[in-house]
């Protein structure tokens, strides 16, 4: 099923929630590791809302939720950046450590402890390029 962004975001988190529990490869990646991410959509020339706020929880290799908040969030890192560039890196056409090194995307939180995690950042990535996804925008 097609899920719309941002229109279908909370449906959409769901979705991501399941396919981050389908990977074997994040289970690995994650385990022992319990952390709070925001992942947040910025307006730009092509999107004009509001921003979308993801919220995924993890804990012990697995994606415990992944909710669409409004307003703050308590998290322990983040990840921004603008409307175009998420759906760049949603089609697989943008790799994520390239966009955060470009400064296309903003990241928040303790650098060591998400080098030592970047696999398990990739594999929530790769989870959200599986979700199939239309953009309203």
């Amino acid at each position: 099923m097609t899920l719309t962004l941002p229109a279908e975001a909370a449906d959409w988190a769901r979705a991501w929630r399941d396919r981050i529990n389908d990977r074997e490869a994040f289970a690995e990646a994650a385990a022992e590791f319990d952390a709070r991410f925001l992942f947040e959509i910025r307006a730009d020339d092509r999107y004009d809302g509001d921003p979308v706020r993801f919220r995924v929880d993890i804990a012990d290799g697995a994606c415990d939720d992944a909710t669409l908040v409004d307003g703050d969030a308590d998290y322990d890192f983040a990840l921004r950046g603008p409307y175009e560039a998420w759906t760049h890196l949603l089609a697989g056409e943008l790799d994520v450590s390239e966009a955060v090194m470009d400064g296309t995307f903003d990241v928040e939180g303790n650098t060591m402890t998400l080098l030592r995690r970047q696999d398990a950042v990739a594999e929530m990535v790769r989870a959200a390029q599986a979700v199939d996804t239309e953009f309203e925008h």
